[in-house]
């Protein structure tokens, strides 16, 4: 087949993590020799047999793969195993064709080559036959051109292909019409591939020969790097090179967890921080010192620990971003002389007190002469983090040179050394040890580690923001959003964002960002076109309401960086387009390569370098102080968001020389003031409020933040902070709420009455009843401003002027993006005028609120027209009776509606599903929905909104992902419930134990040894006992336990429920396409809370009723009413879903038809002989049964899970 589409080339594939990998010079130059040697040998022997060849290409892996098993394997030409032997399983599939062989191998004139056939039809045998699921990659090759498939693509197009599968078994069945394997290439794969081909399978090619300096056999030097990247075996096996931040340093966290004085426990299945047990306390330990400290300031016993544990992360925090400081200095400089973290320079708490206020939060010029001399390198960063805070200064609070000096057991687990090389043990000095606790660990970025032990020792700024959180959620643990999902949701809104705001500005209807990046990246785009858009970029308002660490803030700052690059819209510091870098973003972090791709690396020494430092450091600094924006009802989560802003600034920190010719590194802006401490849920005034801008210095007030940001003389930061106050004062005063507009009326309304006055038309009626209103609402008012509620209210009117017009008119931000807390008011102590306030203020509020769906509300306000949306919230959401309203606002007022349902666990210490959702503030009919498994997003497919319904929706996942049958789905769901049609009662099994039920009331240990149990029948009222597990599909099974039967139990429920003809249904569908496992009984045996009772059924045979309901249209119209396979945790249905189960009216002759046939089943099943043809027969009667036409029944017999 001709090819008629664009191939994947070198670089698309490499994966996106290994484009951060960087080789050094030595490895480069081996693998420059080994390639160069492979490629002299392959032309030297040319016209060799195929074998031969394939043998010298076979060598040359062996020298760049060397740690993994490299032959044949079956009839694989050449196969990469994923281990060092053949008993590992296959991980690269290789084709190999004689270079002449051009009949054969693929071109890109003719991919549909007997070698793309050969290797279809390997992949299958690996994955069917062998049942291998490690394949990771294919390729065809004659040694210079590579053909290379993703085995996602073979997996999406090939094995998901059923008519291929059940042919290609056939074919090793030989059971087809041809038994040899050009017949299975050329009449089962070769069609199919074609197939594959139409609809769009990424295929990749490069040629070898392409990236050789002409005339000789030696690579490109600039290319070297390229294709070292493409033959590691972290590249073909898919090996992970980078941990996810979520999950690296747990060592690192436990220690610091121990220096502090606490530890991680477990409670109602989070994992939440706590002080060490009394046993195990450390008294010189950093909580523990300082609530000592505060006991003898006499604080309040109860309010210790809260005290301590804030201060203490101040402290740590500062002594962290110094760490990160240090190791900056000594890679920027390349000397550890810049070192000044260590005991002998910083012996007492007394020298900590003078590194944070003597060096850090001084100038140099206003150093003492000691403290110049002591600390010769550390330069001012201008960081408010090293001002003292308020609970520092308060009479509750102390400085950290009160603590006393004191030691401290090593922790049991530590990774420390002694002189001897073996585990530290002991005690030692508390700042001894946090600082050889600091010094064991490598505070520098995940693309530095060149190894994974070196990684093991990695802390960077993410784990910083994971540990923090952590430690902040102390009391009601937290959910810190892995780094996979920040880089998608951001990647994903920046894209967005930037393309509606360049579309705008420009005048064009780019379709996404592709159509973007090739105008952008035209050579003769113009240079003013190109500043436009990267000041329009800039420009760009986001808002994380939620910031928590503010992890969602720097996904965002690294991908509007990698955006500007790839748009070729990035300038330096002078306005010259920075087109000799490349930025990236892996694992969360932004990698920056130079044009030969290696990662860039800033080095004093090398003056060449500082262009580009000086151009990201102040691209950063554009991109945090006008676009990131911030708000948490956590101070803590407040310092620790603008510290990592910070830390991503010092990142990029350079040299310069001040006006006394002293060698200076750049200060920090004041980025504190973008984000702030407020509840995002509660404000005073509406977004459209009014006020009086004749009565303020409103266009003072933007001036006055761009100055806070930029001075670092803190007395002129105060009194900036002071006009601010005053302005804020100003409009506070000049605002109208909702009770001072309906005065304002009144008021005007009176002036109307006394106008008609002087023409003699006076109603005094109407002007008292005026007169009365106008009091009324005044003292309204007057209460409405005064109310303690607002206390920490967070005024989005007011506090972010950036988002205001030019008369002050709030327009919005372009992305709000968040994690929102998942609070629910029934476990929280919202106090009744907070629970009140949110259901008069927020459309999607239930009176048993859950705190996600009123952010979900507030960020949509927040947004300005054709702002971009991106939240992960609990996927309950879509399907749950208590969230219909955020549904129904979703659905109503969202455009370009993307929803990804998660059935991996994001959050590795909470028991919560989850969903990410994407928007746009504009209308539009059509809801997109995908999944996230396994790491991969998929997108399922496109609906219109009323796809889900038009009364009281589900956003149900499985009626896409099933949609062929969605015709059928909506017939079934017109038909009359088993409820409502009458045909039986509906009741749960027992509950055999809980403390405190049962007569007599149980203990906890009655319920542990589970009393009431037995292996033998003790008494007539010991009964056969059943387990959910027991109910199978036609069967019933029984481990031979009892149970004592009676007032004894928790929950005994109706004796009765138990006897006579009954259907037992497990609570646990199967994930198959007989999902409901449903049996009949009528024995008098005793079921538990997994199996619900469907007993008293009338106007129907109990038989027949199980056979609808074991059927296979049931199980469709189950998945895609409830869609419970959504969830990654057990989908149970309730007896309030079984209720609603559709069954039809049916004639006594279908009837009898069906029980016949369930009778035989279960007969068989018995035996556990094949029902197969007895299950199509009642799948046949029933969908006959509910009036399905040819056209719905075609679609429930391919129905497929």
């Amino acid at each position: 087949m001709m090819a008629d589409k664009q191939l994947l080339n070198l670089k698309q594939l490499i994966n996106r993590n290994i484009q951060a990998v960087m080789p050094q010079e030595d490895q480069k130059m081996d693998f420059k020799k080994n390639i160069s040697d492979y490629i002299d040998k392959l032309k030297i022997n040319e016209n060799q047999s195929e074998e031969f060849q394939k043998g010298i290409f076979r060598d040359f892996l062996e020298t760049v793969i060397p740690d993994k098993q490299i032959n044949t394997s079956d009839r694989i030409d050449l196969a990469i195993y994923n281990g060092k032997t053949s008993k590992s399983n296959v991980g690269v599939i290789v084709e190999y064709k004689k270079l002449d062989n051009k009949a054969e191998m693929m071109s890109e004139a003719n991919l549909n080559a007997k070698g793309f056939r050969e290797l279809v039809s390997y992949y299958l045998k690996e994955r069917i036959i062998n049942k291998n699921i490690e394949v990771k990659r294919e390729i065809v090759t004659n040694g210079y051109e590579f053909f290379v498939i993703d085995s996602k693509e073979l997996e999406k197009y090939f094995i998901k292909n059923k008519k291929l599968v059940d042919n290609f078994k056939k074919f090793e069945n030989r059971q087809l019409s041809g038994p040899t394997t050009d017949f299975l290439y050329d009449e089962v794969v070769a069609p199919e591939i074609d197939k594959a081909l139409n609809k769009g399978i990424k295929v990749g090619f490069f040629d070898l020969r392409n990236y050789l300096v002409k005339g000789t056999n030696q690579v490109k030097q600039n290319q070297l790097t390229q294709l070292y990247r493409f033959f590691s075996s972290e590249n073909l096996l898919n090996e992970e090179i980078f941990s996810d931040s979520n999950s690296l340093n747990k060592n690192f966290y436990n220690e610091l967890l121990y220096i502090m004085g606490l530890e991680e426990h477990k409670t109602s299945g989070n994992k939440i921080i706590g002080r060490l047990k009394d046993n195990k306390r450390q008294y010189s330990s950093l909580v523990e010192n300082t609530i000592e400290q505060l006991d003898m300031k006499d604080v309040p016993e109860d309010e210790r620990f809260d005290i301590a544990i804030q201060l203490v992360v101040v402290w740590v925090n500062r002594l962290l971003f110094l760490k990160l400081l240090e190791s900056s200095l000594v890679s920027f400089n390349g000397s550890k002389d810049y070192k000044f973290l260590n005991y002998k320079k910083l012996h007492s708490f007394d020298d900590i007190n003078d590194l944070f206020f003597a060096v850090m939060a001084k100038r140099l010029d206003e150093r003492y002469p000691r403290i110049k001399k002591e600390y010769p390198n550390v330069p001012y960063m201008n960081s408010s983090l090293f001002e003292s805070t308020d609970l520092e200064k308060s009479s509750k609070g102390i400085t950290i040179n009160e603590l006393r000096e004191g030691k401290i057991a090593v922790y049991s687990k530590t990774k420390l050394k002694d002189s001897n090389g073996k585990k530290l043990t002991g005690e030692i000095p508390i700042l001894d040890y946090l600082f050889r606790f600091l010094d064991a660990y490598d505070f520098t970025s995940a693309v530095e580690a060149k190894s994974k032990k070196e990684q093991d020792q990695l802390i960077n700024a993410s784990v910083l923001g994971l540990i923090f959180e952590k430690i902040n959620g102390y009391k009601d643990g937290s959910f810190f959003t892995p780094g996979k999902i920040t880089m998608y949701m951001a990647k994903r809104a920046v894209r967005q964002a930037v393309l509606t705001k360049v579309n705008e500005i420009m005048h064009w209807n780019a379709k996404d960002i592709i159509q973007l990046g090739m105008r952008t990246r035209d050579y003769e785009f113009s240079m003013e076109d190109r500043k436009k858009i990267s000041d329009a970029i800039d420009n760009l308002k986001v808002l994380d309401p939620a910031v928590g660490s503010g992890h969602f803030l720097v996904s965002v700052l690294n991908e509007l960086i990698a955006i500007k690059s790839s748009l070729r819209v990035l300038f330096d510091s002078d306005g010259e387009l920075l087109n000799d870098i490349q930025c990236t973003v892996v694992n969360d972090e932004l990698i920056v390569q130079t044009e030969t791709g290696d990662i860039f690396s800033y080095d004093v020494n090398k003056p060449s370098t500082l262009r580009i430092q000086k151009a990201l450091f102040h691209q950063k600094q554009r991109i945090i102080e006008n676009c990131l924006y911030g708000v948490d009802l956590n101070p803590n989560s407040v310092n620790i968001c603008r510290l990592r802003l910070w830390i991503e600034l010092l990142k990029n920190a350079y040299y310069s020389v001040d006006e006394n010719g002293n060698r200076v590194l750049t200060t920090l802006p004041n980025i504190d003031i973008n984000i702030k401490t407020g509840d995002s849920l509660i404000h005073q005034f509406k977004l459209d409020a009014n006020f009086d801008l004749r009565k303020t210095n409103f266009k003072s007030y933007l001036s006055f933040v761009k100055q806070y940001k930029e001075t670092s003389n803190k007395q002129v930061k105060a009194k900036i902070n002071k006009s601010i106050k005053e302005i804020k004062e100003q409009f506070f005063a000049s605002f109208t709420t909702p009770a001072g507009e309906k005065l304002r009326k009144l008021q005007s309304e009176l002036g109307n009455v006394g106008q008609t006055e002087l023409f003699g038309k006076i109603d005094n009626d109407k002007f008292e009843e005026l007169k009365r209103e106008a009091e009324k609402a005044q003292e309204t008012y007057e209460q409405h401003k005064n109310d303690p509620m607002f206390s920490n209210s967070l005024e989005w009117r007011i506090e972010f002027p950036e988002v205001l017009d030019k008369d002050g008119n709030f327009i919005g931000f372009d992305i709000v993006i968040a994690n929102p807390p998942y609070i629910f008011a029934r476990n929280q102590s919202f106090d009744e005028k907070t629970k009140q306030y949110y259901l008069n203020n927020y459309d999607v509020d239930e009176y048993q609120a859950n705190t996600y769906t009123l952010f979900m509300e507030l960020g949509y306000k927040l947004l300005k027209k054709n702002g971009t949306f991106a939240y992960i919230v609990p996927n309950n959401m879509l399907t749950i009776q208590s969230n219909q309203k955020i549904r129904n606002f979703l659905l109503n007022k969202s455009g370009s509606l993307v929803i990804i349902n998660s059935l991996d666990k994001i959050f590795a210490d909470a028991n919560v599903d989850n969903c990410l959702v994407f928007l746009k503030k504009e209308q539009s009919d059509e809801v997109t929905v995908g999944e996230l498994e396994k790491g991969d997003f998929n997108t399922i497919g496109t609906v219109k909104k009323d796809f889900f319904g038009k009364d009281n929706p589900l956003i149900s996942i499985s009626m896409v992902k099933y949609r062929d049958a969605i015709d059928a789905y909506w017939k079934v769901n017109g038909v009359k419930s088993i409820k409502d049609n009458h045909l039986a009662i509906f009741k749960s099994g027992i509950k055999a134990y809980e403390v405190g039920k049962g007569i007599p009331k149980m203990t906890k240990e009655d319920k542990d040894n589970r009393i009431y149990h037995s292996n033998s029948k003790i008494d007539d009222s010991y009964l056969p006992y059943i387990e959910g597990k027991d109910v199978k599909r036609y069967t019933l099974t029984w481990s031979g336990e009892y149970i004592k039967y009676g007032k004894n139990l928790a929950a005994m429920r109706t004796p009765e429920l138990f006897i006579g003809p009954r259907i037992l249904v497990r609570q646990i569908p199967t994930k198959s396409i007989y999902s409901i496992e449903g049996t009949y009984t009528d024995k008098h045996i005793i079921n538990d809370l997994n199996s619900m009772i469907i007993t008293n059924i009338s106007k129907i045979e109990p038989l027949a009723l199980l056979g609808i309901i074991n059927s296979k249209l049931m199980t469709l119209w189950f998945m895609m009413r409830f869609d419970k396979f959504q969830r990654r945790l057990f989908p149970q249905f309730k007896v309030n879903e079984l209720e609603q189960f559709p069954i039809p009216n049916l004639e006594t002759s279908l009837q009898e038809k069906i029980v016949v046939l369930v009778k035989s089943i279960m007969t068989k099943e018995k035996t556990k002989e094949n029902c197969e043809s007895e299950n199509a027969k009642i799948d046949e009667l029933v969908m006959t049964a509910f009036g399905l036409n040819d056209q719905e029944k075609e679609s429930v017999r391919k129905f497929e899970i």
